[in-house]
């Protein structure tokens, strides 16, 4: 028993010895770039302390630094003895797009409710509308234009009529309720249902409202009900004809108006 114990205690000191040798010193970082974290910002906010080994290294650490750039929702920490270490932030999934007018700015929210940070208002796109970031876009977009298509090339929703008393600020939860309900509504509705959406009005929760691709003003109101109100939008659509405005405000009471057809 003596013995055993004996061996134990030279193999924890020779592991104690090795893992804090330059055996596997982390020499060779890599660092991943992604859309918005790119590997010059990711360089400066990463602090690895000097002789950092693949064994000591601390992801947390290395996630809290990273956390600095809002864009950032996590991050991978991979080894690769002996010496490498390959760092990959991974962004927030941006759910909607808030244009605020006032400022003519337009805000990435991501899918923790958390305001990410302002994009640009004039973006270049392709003939199909299609955002190009290499800046040789066959035309111009600017102000709502340019959100609409930021909210297409994420897949997100975008969201207009923003109060101008809103101030997003990066990193923080998003604390508008008018705001908060219209993306309450982004999540409630079906994938379906959202790709004939064009964008929602969130002036109050009482007032949010969202106009179809296809021209028709469906009043919404605050973000109860909502796979009734879908529920209630997508028959009448399927079953009547030349609609162009529907009230589900009060889903079991709902209004709408149409255009008779001859």
């Amino acid at each position: 028993m003596g013995g055993v114990l004996a061996v134990l205690a030279v193999l924890v000191v020779v592991a104690v010895v090795v893992i804090n040798s330059g055996l596997f010193t982390a020499t060779d970082i890599q660092i991943q770039g992604s859309e918005h974290v790119t590997k010059h910002d990711a360089i400066q906010l990463i602090d690895l302390p000097e002789g950092t080994s693949l064994f000591n290294v601390d992801p947390d650490q290395i996630t809290e630094d990273l956390k600095q750039n809002p864009w950032v929702s996590g991050v991978d920490v991979q080894r690769q003895f002996p010496h490498t270490l390959i760092i990959t932030p991974m962004e927030r999934k941006v759910i909607a797009i808030a244009y605020i007018s006032s400022d003519d700015l337009a805000w990435a929210i991501g899918d923790d409710d958390t305001w990410i940070a302002p994009l640009s208002t004039s973006v270049e796109v392709d003939d199909q509308g299609n955002v190009i970031t290499t800046g040789q876009g066959s035309n111009t977009l600017t102000g709502i234009d340019a959100a609409l298509a930021l909210a297409k090339h994420y897949g997100a929703v975008l969201l207009t009529d923003v109060s101008a008393d809103v101030a997003p600020v990066s990193g923080q939860a998003v604390s508008s309720k008018a705001v908060k309900a219209g993306l309450d509504y982004v999540r409630g509705f079906s994938s379906e249902f959202l790709g004939q959406v064009k964008d929602i009005s969130t002036p109050s929760v009482e007032a949010i409202s969202a106009n179809l691709n296809n021209g028709i003003e469906v009043s919404l109101g605050d973000s109860n009900d909502i796979v009734k109100k879908e529920r209630v939008v997508t028959k009448l659509l399927s079953q009547v004809e030349g609609v162009t405005y529907i009230n589900v405000r009060s889903p079991g009471n709902y209004t709408f108006r149409n255009t008779p057809t001859s």
